[in-house]
């Protein structure tokens, strides 16, 4: 890691208050991109707002936002972004082997044809930067026009904190096997 980890006692008082609300709300702790982000108090509290909403407050169902965070985590090679969220998934219904097969980066085989089109839509998005009519009128029907800006929040959001995460090299804790080795 290329700055140290946070800790409470060497912040300033306004970066320790938003430490202390990262780790008393779900999240439970302090980790990860939060070690960056809390260097710019500023841009932790506003990074911290829109991940707790987008993971604890929007209305995606947890499969679909978590195969989201997999797709962009594995697009941008982000190690402790899988980490974090790979287990996540699977707690919230992405099977098992649509992790592996996104771990590898190999098209999964779903059983569900929500998380298909939301795989193949942000795939789409992270290698284009566009969505074709096609695309956008599926997605539109299966998750409504509200429902696609907080997809593409979602995965702007998870793309900021995957950058952040390799910027700064934050890896998963010793011992934790890599998830990426191409």
């Amino acid at each position: 890691m290329r700055i140290p980890e946070a800790n409470r006692d060497n912040l300033n008082a306004e970066q320790q208050e938003i430490y202390d609300r990262i780790a008393s709300g779900p999240r439970g702790q302090v980790r990860g991109p939060y070690h960056a982000y809390l260097l710019h108090p500023g841009v932790c509290e506003g990074i911290e707002r829109m991940g707790h909403f987008l993971r604890f407050a929007a209305k995606l169902p947890g499969n679909i936002r978590e195969l989201a965070i997999l797709v962009v985590g594995r697009h941008w090679r982000a190690e402790f972004e899988w980490f974090a969220h790979a287990p996540i998934a699977i707690r919230e219904g992405v099977s098992e082997e649509v992790v592996a097969a996104i771990e590898a980066d190999t098209t999964p085989s779903f059983t569900d044809d929500n998380e298909a089109a939301v795989y193949a839509f942000v795939r789409s998005l992270l290698a284009t930067g566009r969505i074709d009519d096609n695309a956008y009128g599926d997605m539109k029907t299966r998750l409504g026009e509200d429902g696609i800006v907080e997809l593409m929040g979602l995965v702007g959001h998870y793309t900021g904190v995957a950058m952040t995460l390799n910027t700064f090299e934050i890896v998963p804790p010793e011992g934790e096997r890599p998830a990426f080795t191409d």
